[in-house]
């Protein structure tokens, strides 16, 4: 114990350390943390899960309630400060590190195994990155800890005499896979792991009181999606060729479906697996991998699994999980690289470098103190490691690109000028964490410029802001349609470097230049 007391100590202080240095104030530029922000306002607000809109509220279904939900319970209580989720989302991940060492510990019975692979979990560069980020990632791997530290727990007591431990680590394990499935969908892994870590058990009944407990759990939400008429955008999102360009339509045959998951295997674990693992190693996602790095990420997904398969009472329950998330990465889009390997990167981490030590114990007839305390030669890596932390420490520290703080500035004086509810159109979850008392819309993704200004009229758009972001959406979409349209758009305000035009849109000449063209 005290040499866990130790190992504990030294992983604390080490990654409070790394955790200040890599921490970032600012608002992260993904949009999506701004979109979680926003729900669970409206739901502490007493709007239920929905967005505001100008024609008002409107149910939300975009994203699983469960994160905006723990985060509403916060805002409940009067704390709505960006820095104190980001620090939330931190503590998740320090917590979760910590729960996977004591599992590693507990099932291979090696301290230094199990401290050595959570200390290279800290100096994971993209997953660090994401912990200081007010996304539903370190949740949803909190979650996940949790259930296979229950399943852990479950089959440590089996059998023994007190009944009631054993159905109280059972409702632990139902209740947190149904949450990490209202967290993000991909829980459905989980949920998949836990059935088949209950049929290899030959726990039929079990698993199947399991299985039937989760689902109730996740009734209210599927009833309130389809009392609503929501649909799943999961499978519209799978069966689309590229999400961002609608007008490329959808998959239409098996052999494009099969391409696609060959693709996405390629980007997510043959490319996404070996950045997570060495992401000292430039990844080039732009290209198909050649035949050696495909041979190369299947030798490291072989090792993953097999130390997976090393984890003696949860190995079905690991190799499940990690194939189950592999098989949604295929189902998926592309173009994420490796963001949707983060939730799972620690579990990866550690299976990776447990692997290594099986396979290296494997070939030592006589255990000794040399096997025992070889994987703090795996420490070496930190020297690698390293230089990718530092680099997100000083991204970290940086200003706003100033693309982002012209927009910013822009949404930030519309807030003070404009009345209330005008509309303005360009990128919502941004310009509505600068400018809450505005709505914002984004336009209508097609190479149409008149069905660009026919959606416009449609949402009583008042503003425009023409920006450069970088997303290929305003050149492709936006920008085609001002061009076209010009005598629909005055120039209300200008900021350089680089140029962000605020631009009052016309309604009423837009409705007679329609009318007049039909």
């Amino acid at each position: 114990m005290r040499n866990n007391r130790i190992y504990i100590l030294i992983l604390g202080v080490l990654f409070a350390v790394i955790y200040s240095m890599i921490f970032d104030v600012k608002l992260d530029l993904n949009g999506d943390n701004v979109h979680y922000l926003t729900l669970a306002k409206n739901i502490s607000d007493g709007l239920g899960y929905s967005n505001v809109t100008p024609n008002g509220t409107v149910p939300a279904s975009h994203f699983p309630p469960g994160y905006s939900a723990f985060l509403s319970v916060f805002m409940l209580l009067g704390i709505r400060s960006l820095v104190f989720f980001k620090i939330l989302n931190g503590i998740l991940f320090f917590v979760s590190l910590m729960g996977i060492f004591y599992l590693l510990w507990k099932i291979t019975d090696n301290r230094v195994l199990a401290f050595v692979c959570a200390l290279l979990a800290v100096f994971s560069p993209h997953t660090l990155q994401f912990s200081s980020m007010v996304m539903s990632e370190m949740l949803f791997l909190f979650c996940s800890v949790v259930c296979f530290y229950a399943l852990y727990k479950y089959s440590a007591i089996e059998g023994g005499t007190s009944r009631f431990r054993t159905l109280l680590w059972l409702f632990v394990i139902i209740i947190f896979a149904a949450y990490a499935y209202y967290v993000r969908a991909a829980g459905i892994a989980l949920i998949f792991a836990i059935v088949i870590f209950f049929l290899f058990r030959g726990q039929w009944l079990r698993g199947i009181a399991a299985l039937g407990g989760i689902l109730l759990l996740l009734l209210p939400w599927w009833i309130r999606n389809r009392t609503l008429g929501i649909e799943s955008r999961y499978f519209g999102t799978m069966m689309t060729v590229n999400p961002w360009r609608p007008e490329e339509g959808s998959i239409s045959s098996v052999g494009e479906f099969i391409r696609k998951m060959i693709t996405n295997f390629d980007e997510t674990v043959i490319k996404g697996f070996r950045e997570i693992i060495f992401p000292f190693i430039p990844v080039n996602y732009e290209v198909n991998s050649s035949v050696f790095q495909i041979v190369t990420g299947l030798f490291i997904l072989g090792i993953i699994l097999y130390g997976a398969w090393n984890l003696k009472l949860l190995k079905w329950a690991f190799i499940a999980y990690l194939l189950g998330q592999i098989g949604l990465f295929m189902l998926w889009h592309g173009g994420n690289e490796s963001r949707y390997v983060i939730p799972i990167a620690p579990f990866i981490i550690v299976c990776f470098y447990n692997g290594l030590y099986c396979l290296l114990i494997s070939r030592v007839k006589n255990s000794s103190k040399t096997t025992l305390y070889s994987p703090y030669a795996f420490l070496i890596l930190i020297f690698a490691l390293w230089p990718t932390v530092k680099a997100i420490s000083v991204k970290a520290k940086e200003p706003y690109p100033p693309a982002f703080e012209n927009y910013f500035t822009i949404a930030k004086q519309m807030q003070k000028q404009l009345p209330k509810n005008t509309v303005c159109c360009r990128k919502p979850e941004f310009f509505t964490y600068f400018a809450p008392d505005l709505y914002a819309i984004n336009y209508l993704y097609s190479t149409e410029p008149g069905e660009v200004i026919k959606d416009m009229i449609e949402k009583n758009v008042d503003y425009v802001v023409l920006e450069q972001l970088g997303y290929a959406s305003t050149v492709r979409y936006l920008y085609p349609a001002i061009l076209a349209n010009e005598d629909l758009f005055e120039l209300m305000w200008t900021l350089p470097n680089p140029d962000t035009y605020l631009l009052k849109f016309n309604r009423e000449r837009a409705i007679e230049k329609l009318e007049k063209n039909n």
